[in-house]
């Protein structure tokens, strides 16, 4: 089935499907105040449950990272306000209406058989952030750069790198597009990733053979003083018939990498992260340390893919170099 395909299907199964009569989780035991607001209303409980399913079901679009983002920022809003049956009714509505919103984005937007002299001069329809302004809605798009991946899986891949009308006043965000696009039939390509950041400016997609399988690694960063890496890394998964790119939480080993620091050790900078090693290198500073000048020394962290995350599996703190 073709991701085209898959999402129409999704959509016409929106229109037609029984609503869910049940909560995403367990009504007999709620976890918290939000899962007992939830349960405690037969309305709330069922469109939670519509919410939870239609997301599920979603798990296949292209741009799988925005989707995350954006629904996982909406639903943290939701459980601040456990106390507010009514607030909790209209922010449910509102998920549910922007996730059908986004089903229907490849119904309008060309993520299918478009034509290679098109991908290569004119950007594709790439899909905003819910709260943008109808300005940053009818940005102008430049194609910044094109190229050939490589090959997997028995496919052959291209990328191509959006760039968004500077705004010479500062008042809308820099913002890039990345897509990653594979041959639908003999001189077209269909879309596979699409992702639209604000705030970011990103490099040419790698592919990067690790052990039994390859993985998409797709260098992003922050753009202003701080330039943080926002990676957004992928790999294949999926039944031979449908084999499709799966995000992979990036980030997520940093936070065993905090706890399993020695006390009075911090890490300094983003580090190196090596995907081909599964190996992080971050340098270490200590809080007396001056800013030019750190002593920690160095953490090696052996990394894995665990669930769809990158996982801390080892750690090793180096001493500093000596001096001269």
């Amino acid at each position: 089935m073709t991701t085209k395909t898959l999402l129409a299907a999704l959509g016409l199964a929106a229109l037609f499907a029984v609503p869910c009569r049940a909560a995403s989780f367990d009504c007999a035991a709620p976890a918290d105040a939000w899962q007992r607001a939830i349960c405690a209303d037969p309305a709330l409980s069922r469109l939670e449950g519509e919410v939870a399913t239609y997301y599920g079901d979603m798990q296949g679009t292209p741009w799988l990272h925005g989707l995350r983002s954006r629904h996982e920022a909406a639903m943290a809003v939701l459980r601040n306000q456990a106390g507010d049956a009514g607030a909790l009714r209209r922010g449910l509505e509102a998920r549910l209406a922007a996730l059908r919103e986004e089903a229907g984005w490849s119904s309008v937007e060309e993520l299918e058989g478009t034509p290679d002299r098109r991908v290569r001069s004119r950007c594709i329809g790439l899909l905003p952030e819910e709260d943008d302004s109808p300005a940053l809605r009818r940005r102008a798009c430049r194609v910044a750069e094109f190229g050939v991946l490589g090959s997997v899986d028995g496919r052959r891949y291209a990328y191509a790198l959006y760039e968004y009308t500077p705004d010479p006043r500062g008042e809308m965000p820099h913002e890039t597009g990345v897509v990653v696009l594979a041959p639908s039939s003999p001189g077209s390509w269909t879309v596979e990733i699409a992702e639209r950041l604000a705030y970011a400016a990103c490099q040419k997609p790698r592919l990067i053979p690790q052990g039994g399988e390859t993985l998409l690694s797709i260098p992003c960063e922050e753009v202003g003083t701080a330039g943080a890496p926002l990676p957004l890394l992928y790999h294949r998964t999926g039944p031979a018939s449908f084999r499709r790119w799966q995000p992979i939480e990036a980030e997520s080993w940093r936070a065993a990498l905090d706890r399993r620091l020695p006390p009075g050790l911090e890490p300094r900078g983003s580090g190196n992260l090596d995907l081909a090693r599964m190996m992080a290198t971050v340098t270490l500073q200590r809080e007396t340390d001056q800013p030019c000048c750190p002593t920690g020394g160095r953490a090696e962290a052996r990394l894995a893919i665990e669930n769809d995350r990158l996982v801390l599996r080892d750690l090793a703190i180096l001493p500093p170099p000596p001096r001269r």
